[in-house]
Order: C-alpha cells, then structure tokens, then sequence
C-alpha cells in the first residue's frame, strides 16, 4: 500500500498493451502514487504493485486470474471484480474493476472506480439488519438465521421487564433506555463472547436467548440473568421472568416458533415474584386459549356492567356491629355465569386491564357511597383494592381524587387497600405512594399479610394505617400454640407501632375469640358474612344502627 495515498481522485484507468505487455495509467492515476508515474511499466510493474504489500495474496489472484481470463478471449468481453487494498496511510479502500477487452490479443483497458463510500454504506445498511442499535444484540432476522444454523442441544429463553412502561414513565425514555443496555451487557457477560449462547432484542424490552449445553446450565444462567438485572441499580423493583423452551429437533420448528413456545412458557407465570422461570409443555397453549377467551371479552363485559361490586361487611366482634367493608368484584358472564376472580383477575394482571378494572371499581364504590348518602342510610367505610399493577401508574393518586371529588365522596369513608406483593422488600416508590395518598387524607390498608410474602422490612419502612391479617397465616392450625404466639405477637406489635388490625379469612367463632383476647377487634370473613350483592349490604346498613 505504500504505492497508495489518500486523494479526492475516485477513479483512473490503465491501457494494456497486450502485444508488448505493457501498462499506460491515465493522467488521474497520478495521484494515488507519491513518486510519480512513467509513461508506461511492464507486466511485472502490476505484479510488484499487488505483491508489495498494499494488498493481500488473495486480492493478487483475483485481479490475476482476472486479466488471464479476459485475455483469453478472441472476441470483445469484459468483466468486473471488486478488490480491497490499502492506501498509503493503511485505510483499507475498495475499488471494482472493470475490464474490457476491447481489441482481442492487443488492448485491454482496466477501470478502476473508488467504491468505498458505498461498501461502508451498505455495510452500515446490513449492521443495522443485523444489530440492535442501542443494545448491539442481534436483531430478529439475524439471531433467527443464527439459530437455524445450531446444531448442538441448546434452549431458547424469551424475558421481558414486568411493567417497563411504568419505568419510562417514571424515569423517562432514557432511563428506559439504561436498563435496557444493562442488560445486554448482563447477556454478553454471561454468553461469553457467544461460547455459551448468543441473543437478541426482538423490540422494546423483549428479549430471546439461545443457550447451548444441559437442562441444568440452563437454569443457573437464568437465576443469573434474572439477578443481574434484579440488581440495577433503579429506585424500582425489577422484576422479569423467563419462558424455556427446550429445543427438540425432531419437530424441525422454525426458529420464531421455538421463540412462541418460549413466550407462551413466561406469559404464564408473568409478574410473579415465586416463579422465575417456566418450561414450555403442550398444555400451556390450552391454557393460553382459555385465558384469551377471557381477554376477547373483557372490554365488552366492561361496556356491558358485567362486572359487579358484591361487599364483605367488616365487624366489631365486641359490638357486633358492621365497621367497615371491603369492595369485590364478581363477572357475571352473559354465557358463563358468575367467574371466579382467581380465574380473571390472574389474566387481566398479565394484560394490564387490571388497572382499567380496579379504577372502575373505586368509581362503582364511590357511586355506592354516594347514593347511599343521598337515601340517608348510614354507610360504613368501603376499602378498594389496588395491586402493584396500579399503584405504579402515573398519576395514580390523582385520578383516585378526580374520582372521589367527582362523586363528592368524603375521604374518610373511602379507604385503599394495597396488596402485601405490592410493597415487598419495601419499594420506596411505593412508600412514596402511601405518603402522598396519607397526605391527601386516605386511609391506606396492607392486604394480605402473612400471605406467604410478608417481611418485616414492610413495616418498617412503610407507614400504613391498617394492616390485613391473612387467617391463611394459621394455615387452619388455630389451636397451634407457635402459631398463636406469632398472631399475638405481629398484633402487639401493630399496636406500638399505631397501626390498627383488621383479620380476614376469620371462618370459626373461635378464631374470632382469640383474636378479640389478643386485641384484634375487627373481623371479615364468612364467620359473619360472605361477600353479599350491593341490595343485601344496603339492607345490612340500615339495620346496623
């Protein structure tokens, strides 16, 4: 390349005189050589210029063979090859040369055209066909061509980020963006240089990973994927969980359809906090179509008043009288029947109609309130509940107010119930949270503790009103005496810290004595009521004076 120096000059030619084995270069050609040009070289000039360095063995054969071709030929032909050499700086330039034989066994003309904005060009277009370009992951055509070429055993994994909107939202897109280029540096680290697999961003937060080697590699690289992540450093509670499906060959699936199981496996354990991972089995899909009859209904059934409020009367077991309740919604499907929440509330957690459904049942209990109100029956507090799906949605406080003020609600007779999973390991977001709702005047409940996620940091952290006793926390042991020391112990304890107790799931008259004897006075569950429909609690009320 010695021969070669940068210059504006795109392109020259060289005559070859095939009777005396000679080369004349054009006058443009001067530019490219420091020392200048004769007149003309003989053949051993090309020879030197290829094999001095400036342009590899490979690239020597190419234009050799090329020119032993075409001088071949009795007739007028021409061809084309594209080489790349180096100019006198040793930036690699790439040139296409035409060859035309124009008088068959007495002159060839070789053109030489700078092709090297174009070569980088279409090498930048097929980087970006093939690469991420925040992540630098391999995009979907290029990591579905990589996986129809393994031959090895290997796993594909798909994860996405549990709410990742709420964290754009919150942090903005380029927050966003941080994280999701933290995990492509967690995937590179632990792929290694692709030895151990090899991944892409298929669009926003969804990933798909191609893992090599056994079951149970595979299942410590992921609690490690999900860690790193877990780790980031986000005032924010990351949570992801990952679909599995293990390649099977004999089934010859295309490479998108083993990412479809893969997602199909972590859509089914989606937001959950116990379950990390999932496997792919055939009855996950029968389930998937269950769960999608539920979800081509839900907007409808919302149009329609399908959804209904029933309400679980809370008592004073001193008094006996109804202290407060707690708001339920039920389905009742046009041709189902009533569904059970366990079966809808699960799907509409996975497609965030959950949100859309909780709002619209504060909006049914504050019509409640109000109507009740208005015929002066003596209404109780109602509590609502809200999960983690809710709480982290912007301006989530502000449109409960819009709401409350729009039906002109007293505050202290609307309460919000947050779920225990909502607040584990004591997000200070969420806390964040609770104190702006306390400021505005609500009464903010823990649902469901000692449901199986409970942890101390909880209380600790953050300042509720009223805590939620699971009876499920007695696992139906109510004469076990570790058991009851527990319960005693998480009441007094409520007690010094100024939060009242309210305990559900309460079945039996005696559970409901020895949570009076320790100081939990008010009781919710079937040993006074079931959930009842909105005209039977209204008859509850008016007898409750």
């Amino acid at each position: 390349m010695e021969y070669l120096q940068q210059s504006s000059v795109s392109n020259f030619f060289v005559i070859c005189n095939l009777k005396k084995n000679t080369f004349t270069f054009s006058k443009d050609a001067e530019a490219f050589f420091p020392e200048g040009l004769k007149t003309s070289y003989d053949i051993s000039f090309a020879k030197e210029l290829l094999e001095k360095g400036y342009a590899d063995k490979e690239t020597f054969v190419i234009v050799y063979q090329a020119y032993k071709e075409i001088i071949q030929s009795k007739e007028v032909k021409s061809i084309s090859r594209e080489i790349q050499v180096k100019n006198c700086q040793g930036i690699p330039c790439w040139f296409r040369l035409d060859f035309l034989l124009s008088d068959p066994k007495k002159r060839l003309i070789v053109t030489f055209n700078n092709i090297s904005e174009k070569i980088q060009y279409f090498n930048h277009l097929s980087k970006l066909l093939d690469y991420d370009e925040l992540t630098g992951l391999y995009t979907r055509s290029a990591f579905k061509h990589k996986v129809d070429s393994v031959t090895q055993p290997y796993a594909i994994l798909y994860f996405d980020i549990w709410h990742f909107k709420a964290i754009n939202d919150t942090y903005g897109s380029a927050g966003g963006d941080l994280l999701l280029v933290h995990i492509s540096d967690v995937l590179k680290l632990l792929l290694n240089n692709e030895s151990n697999g090899f991944a892409e961003r298929i669009v926003a937060d969804r990933f798909a990973v191609l893992v090599y080697t056994d079951k149970v590699y595979i299942e410590q690289f992921t609690m490690n994927l999900v860690k790193e992540i877990k780790d980031y450093d986000l005032n924010f509670n990351i949570v992801c969980n990952v679909g599995i499906y293990l390649n099977e060959p004999e089934k010859n699936l295309s490479a998108n359809a083993k990412v479809d199981r893969a997602l199909t496996a972590q859509e089914i354990i989606k937001g959950s906090y116990t379950k990390i991972f999932n496997y792919y089995t055939e009855k996950l899909t029968e389930i998937l179509v269950n769960e999608q009859s539920l979800t081509s209904d839900m907007l409808s059934a919302l149009d329609n008043n399908q959804f209904v409020l029933y309400y679980q009367p809370q008592y004073s077991h001193i008094s006996g009288k109804i202290v407060g309740a707690e708001a339920l919604v039920r389905w009742a499907h046009p041709d189902l029947g009533f569904i059970s929440p366990n079966q809808f509330i699960p799907v509409f957690e996975k497609n965030n109609f959950i949100t859309t459904l909780d709002m619209y049942v504060f909006e049914q209990a504050c019509k409640f309130i109000r109507n009740c109100m208005n015929q002066g029956i003596p209404v109780v507090p109602i509590s609502t509940n809200f999960s983690r799906y809710d709480v982290i949605e912007p301006e989530f406080v502000e449109k409960l107010e819009e709401c409350r003020v729009l039906y002109n609600v007293p505050i202290e007779k609307i309460r919000i119930e947050i779920t225990e999973t909502a607040v584990i390991e004591g997000s200070s977001y969420i806390n964040s949270v609770v104190k702006k709702l306390q400021e505005h005047g609500y009464v903010v409940e823990m649902d469901d503790f000692g449901s199986g996620y409970s942890s101390l940091n909880v209380l600790k952290d953050i300042n509720f009103d009223i805590i939620k006793l699971d009876m499920r926390f007695m696992s139906n042991k109510e004469k076990n005496e570790r058991g009851s020391i527990i319960l005693s112990s998480v009441v007094g304890m409520s007690a010094k810290l100024q939060m009242a107790i309210i305990a559900e799931g309460v079945e039996t008259e005696s559970q409901a004595d020895f949570l009076r004897d320790i100081g939990c006075e008010i009781i919710q569950g079937f040993f006074y009521s079931k959930p009842i429909s909105e005209i039977d609690f209204i008859e509850k009320l008016k007898k409750n004076d």
